[in-house]
């Protein structure tokens, strides 16, 4: 399904994106955004949330947020509950873990079925000290109470690992039941290539937790059965296209050569043999160099790094110039980019939020609304045109 592009247009390409759009901002008028295509309507849809994480939005009115600090709230007829939902699992809110995403099923009007991501202490016991990794459940919520919870992936206790930092972590459903996580390298980087480790990839289950048969690892010997792609350093945006069910998403750098990848089963995305940024002291990471024989390239690159974060295409009747184009977060640089793509190629890029505090989520509602989930101030926004 990729297109592949020559390294010197993908260098180009990325160039040209990172440069000459880099200072293209919507101008804020009272309480709209004004963009190429639309005049934006600017509502707060909550307020007063603890580092919200993720929000998965239900209806108009209706949502469930994450707390990084491990609290699950819900938004009800428009108001947020004062209480939170009781009963969710512990988690290790150290450094870049917690609570982290939550998903509803697709078919959530019938079976009810919630889904968490989160940072999973080991035995139980959170603290800077514990062993963690990225686990992923699922759960009813009743009467405002976690219940019949199911593991549907974990690691093994020998792979959790000390440290604060890469966890990923998203859950995206695909139309053929599949469900897709992250786990970032969890800051042991030579482990992104390592199939007998979880961190550093991306991940596929079906929604029961089963393992798919034609993953591209599951006769491969002592590998995670659940791999779909290697070398991803920490993601923390997925996204499938609506019309060709394609699984597109974004990941942290070092300092710079933050990606959005097209992400392909069994394909290897570099981390840390290749990447365009370095360490955190200025030296090369490994080798030092940007493309290899066999490691796929990004289909953009950013450097500096924006801290990409939250990844959503354009769904719904109320943004048809905006149809399938890419809405990307931007933690560091606070930003919410619009990406236009042609096939498998990005052709431009415009921010359409900037300023309005740290981008942590980006989500498209059934309504057709955009919701942006802030830290710094701790809220969601919610943006519809006005024209």
């Amino acid at each position: 399904m990729k297109v592949q592009l020559s390294r010197s247009f993908s260098k180009l390409l990325c160039a040209a994106v990172v440069v000459s759009l880099a200072n293209v901002v919507p101008t804020v008028v009272g309480e709209t955004l004004r963009t190429d295509d639309y005049t934006l309507s600017v509502e707060t849809f909550a307020d007063g949330l603890d580092t919200p994480w993720a929000v998965a939005v239900i209806d108009s009115g209706t949502a469930l947020v994450t707390e990084k600090k491990g609290t699950l709230r819900q938004i009800v007829d428009g108001n947020l509950l004062p209480d939170a939902v009781t009963g969710t699992p512990a988690v290790n809110d150290n450094g870049q873990g917690g609570l982290l995403d939550v998903a509803i099923d697709p078919d959530y009007a019938t079976n009810g079925f919630v889904y968490l991501a989160f940072s999973d202490p080991l035995g139980g016991q959170a603290s800077r000290k514990t062993a963690a990794m990225t686990k992923i459940v699922r759960g009813i919520i009743a009467d405002g109470k976690w219940t019949k919870q199911k593991t549907l992936w974990e690691a093994k206790q020998a792979d959790y690992r000390q440290g604060p930092v890469h966890f990923g972590s998203r859950i995206v459903f695909d139309s053929k039941g599949h469900l897709f996580f992250p786990i970032g390298d969890r800051g042991a980087q030579d482990h992104a290539q390592l199939l007998n480790k979880p961190n550093g990839k991306v991940h596929r289950i079906n929604r029961d937790g089963s393992i798919p048969n034609d993953n591209p690892f599951v006769k491969t010997t002592d590998a995670y059965k659940s791999i779909y792609t290697v070398g991803n350093r920490n993601s923390q945006g997925l996204a499938i296209h609506p019309d060709t069910d394609a699984l597109w998403g974004t990941e942290h750098g070092p300092m710079g050569g933050d990606e959005l990848n097209l992400l392909q089963s069994g394909k290897n995305y570099g981390w840390p043999i290749i990447t365009y940024g370095k360490n955190y002291n200025g030296t090369p990471v490994g080798a030092g160099i940007t493309e290899k024989d066999g490691l796929e390239q990004h289909v953009v690159q950013w450097t500096p790094s924006p801290a990409m974060c939250g990844l959503a295409f354009v769904t719904g009747d109320q943004f048809p110039k905006w149809k399938n184009n890419l809405l990307a977060g931007a933690l560091k640089s606070g930003q919410v980019k619009r990406l236009v793509l042609d096939g498998n190629k990005v052709v431009s890029e415009e921010i359409i939020v900037k300023n309005m505090g740290r981008v942590r989520d980006v989500r498209m509602g059934p309504d057709g609304a955009i919701y942006v989930v802030l830290n710094s101030p701790g809220k969601i926004i919610r943006l519809t045109p006005t024209q």
